[in-house]
């Protein structure tokens, strides 16, 4: 029975246990109010947040690794629901809700089968600079989303242009009293987050505790809110969370038609490939910092288990979240002993405090949400980029655009087709170098990057991608190229040590490439061929055309072309 439970419950030492129950009530401080705003991005009631809260947190504390991950709602996981339903149900009414559910159902079970198949590493299809292109768009329409909420009245949208159109026919319904309450919870947060870190340090506060309270702000704000529209008797005259039906969340499984279910497939699993990314992302960062490692397959499991429980329960999508998640490390959680903690904590506000959460401004969520998410408009990938591979600074731009004008939902396929469309670009192009050999050593090197001997008639090429249906054709150009320019070739050796794998298009290449070159009167060598390439030669009979003419290393080839060739030049 004990070989069920997680690694770090059957072996808990007490040492951790102040850690732990530290992290768990600070993180409950910050979730509640995280909980309510992510469900406002969603489009859902705010009871759904803190259903979405609660069971991933009791899920993952026994499936997953990261000793300090917190699973929950997140603003692009929010934003990215809002941006599939808004086009299949209205807002806010229980259709929207019930598809809200099976999307959570349905991502996770892509993640679940996903982990089990191995298939972690679906999630390197989308490149570095397009995800934090995806996750800095995302995060400029989150913050515009919230402007209207900030002002005090509703404005629909799923892309930029529509969310800006939506903002300037609201503007005569701002309402005052919400935008003061608004900015002035912004000020705070802002300014708790830019000032109160160095003057709590200046007081003596150590760094961990400084971190904490300072994340821990929105809490505040949300307290701030409550007392205000409470005391001065303001819940009529500006827009507030309303009702919160108390009590634990039952099991919800809504019927849905065959056609909105089929509609939800792409979607879902767009949202499982983002959500692991993130979830991961953050699994390694927790990793780091102890020395760790991640299986990604198991996070995929466990993400997926996570998903499945908050649907079940009625919540939506969630994946592991990275302000939340060091908030809880940072307090000094050891184990996952802290979510539950969390999640204890949870159980307390829906059965105690739902009622006091129903006179929570909307304007101060919001305010929560533009302070959490401005941050992530990050455009250093983009200047990394630049300066790193110029392909993948056009595919930021390209889905950074779109993402704004398309909407995260649509802009996310597009990112992931750009993304694949520059790795297939960069792999139609493979370099292709004349090599010859450094004075007095077996190293073979560009002749255009060093002084290198070559030996009269003999073209050494190399080539530096593996070799398939999308290259097959531009290298056999490139190395007519280089023999058309140097008409005095009569051997060439192609040296593959860089070639990983071939497929049927290539070995057709090469024996057509054979072809012409003895038509031509030039012998083709090949030299470094790897074993599994070699092998699929082998399958293919290539290697029978070209016994003889395969050499273990380039400087072997070197020695039987420099033994019939008497005279070379440097």
């Amino acid at each position: 029975m004990t070989s069920l439970l997680p690694a770090w419950w059957r072996a808990y030492p007490r040492a951790w246990l102040a850690g732990d129950l530290t992290a768990g009530v600070v993180v409950t401080l910050l979730l509640v109010p995280q909980s309510l705003a992510y469900a406002l991005v969603a489009g859902l009631p705010a009871q759904a947040g803190l259903y979405a809260s609660l069971v991933p947190l009791l899920i993952y504390a026994f499936t997953g690794r990261s000793h300090a991950q917190s699973v929950g709602p997140m603003a692009v996981t929010s934003l990215l629901t809002a941006a599939t339903l808004v086009r299949l149900a209205e807002m806010g009414s229980a259709n929207y809700l019930a598809l809200a559910i099976w999307l959570a159902l349905l991502s996770g079970a892509m993640l679940v089968l996903l982990g089990l198949s191995r298939l972690g590493f679906m999630a390197d299809f989308l490149s570095s600079p397009v995800l934090a292109a995806f996750t800095s768009a995302s995060a400029i329409i989150i913050v515009v989303s919230q402007l209207a909420p900030l002002a005090g009245f509703r404005a629909g949208g799923a892309s930029l242009p529509q969310l800006l159109a939506g903002l300037l026919h609201g503007v005569d319904r701002v309402n005052s009293l919400a935008l003061v309450l608004g900015l002035s919870a912004l000020l705070w947060l802002l300014l708790t987050r830019h000032v109160a870190g160095p003057l709590l340090a200046r007081l003596g506060v150590s760094r961990r505790w400084a971190v904490t309270l300072v994340r821990a702000a929105p809490i505040v704000a949300v307290v701030a809110g409550m007392l205000v529209v409470q005391g001065a008797g303001l819940a009529n005259r500006l827009p507030v969370v309303g009702t919160v039906p108390g009590g634990l969340p039952g099991l919800a499984l809504p019927r849905i038609s065959a056609e909105q279910f089929s509609s939800l497939i792409l979607p879902a699993f767009f949202i499982a490939l983002i959500n692991y990314v993130q979830s991961l992302s953050v699994a390694q960062i927790l990793a780091t910092r102890r020395g760790e490692t991640v299986d990604p397959d198991r996070e995929l499991v466990a993400l997926g288990l996570c998903n499945l429980g908050a649907g079940l329960f009625g919540g939506f999508p969630v994946t592991g979240g990275l302000t939340r998640s060091m908030v809880n490390a940072d307090a000094g959680a050891h184990s996952q002993l802290a979510s539950l903690v969390t999640a204890l904590g949870m159980v307390l506000v829906m059965l105690l405090a739902t009622s006091a959460l129903a006179s929570l401004p909307l304007a101060v969520l919001a305010a929560t949400i533009v302070a959490s998410v401005a941050g992530m408009v990050n455009f250093s990938a983009l200047r990394q980029a630049w300066k790193t591979d110029r392909a993948d600074a056009v595919a930021f731009v390209l889905t950074f655009a779109l993402v704004l004008w398309l909407g995260v939902d649509s802009g996310i396929v597009a990112g992931m087709t750009v993304s694949l469309a520059a790795m297939l670009w960069r792999a139609s192009r493979p370099h292709m170098v004349e090599v010859g050999r450094v004075p007095g050593t077996h190293h073979f090197r560009n002749r255009q990057r060093f002084n290198v001997e070559r030996l009269p008639g003999v073209l050494f090429l190399r080539v530096d991608e593996s070799l398939f249906f999308g290259n097959a054709r531009q290298v056999r150009l490139a190395i007519l190229r280089h023999v058309a320019e140097a008409p005095e070739t009569r051997r060439l050796v192609l040296i593959m040590s860089a070639v990983n794998r071939v497929d049927t298009s290539a070995v057709a290449m090469l024996e057509q490439l054979d072809d012409t070159l003895a038509a031509e009167g030039i012998r083709f060598d090949l030299a470094e061929v790897k074993g599994p390439v070699s092998d699929v030669l082998q399958r293919a009979g290539v290697a029978r055309r070209f016994d003889g003419r395969i050499f273990l290393s380039t400087q072997s080839a070197w020695a039987m072309h420099r033994s019939l060739s008497p005279d070379y030049c440097i």
